[in-house]
């Protein structure tokens, strides 16, 4: 292959994305210009263009699914006078979002930031992808054995009764683990 087509790949493979994502109802136009390239648009060719309409396959799409945040009965210490959590800040400290991860025992250890310190009576959890690793009341934590791949982590810290009092942003991480080829 030619350097110098790669660029036209490229521009392919972006109109054909961006043409998969035109508004339904949309016309797409498959036609040759002037230099005899191929083109895609949702504009019509200019007149006397020999012109093919482009049928492109229905979207697939999912709604959100509305996520449950269970509220604390009132006088159990989880918030102030007006209601609000008495927590002003949860973060993921360590790792970093986006961060790659080399370790081959699979442990990501997690450092978290908490702003007041944590109340008695309420616990911290760490959750991999969407899922409880951890529980306590100490600010790190190392989840173990975690598969290599791209992972979600987020924080939340609960009363009485696993009451949600505030939840970190999630934060991405990515583990690498060697691998090793079993002999045959």
């Amino acid at each position: 292959m030619h350097h110098a087509s790669r660029p036209l790949i490229a521009l392919l493979a972006a109109l054909l994305c961006a043409l998969l994502t035109a508004p339904a109802g949309a016309e797409i136009y498959r036609y040759l210009d002037a230099d005899g390239n191929v083109v895609f648009s949702d504009e019509p060719p200019p007149k006397g263009t020999q012109v093919q309409s482009v049928d492109l396959p229905q979207v697939n799409t999912m709604p959100a699914v509305p996520l449950h945040t269970p509220q604390m009965p009132a006088g159990d210490g989880s918030s102030g006078a007006d209601g609000q959590s008495i927590y002003s800040s949860l973060r993921i400290a360590a790792p970093g979002d986006d961060a790659t991860l080399r370790d081959n025992t699979g442990d990501i250890a997690v450092r978290l930031a908490l702003e007041p310190p944590l109340a008695a009576g309420h616990q911290l959890l760490i959750l991999l992808d969407g899922v409880e690793a951890s529980r306590g009341t100490q600010t790190s934590a190392t989840l173990g054995n975690v598969d290599r791949g791209t992972h979600s982590l987020q924080a939340v810290v609960v009363g009485a009764g696993d009451g949600e009092l505030i939840r970190s942003q999630t934060v991405r991480v990515h583990l690498m683990r060697a691998f090793v080829q079993p002999a045959n």
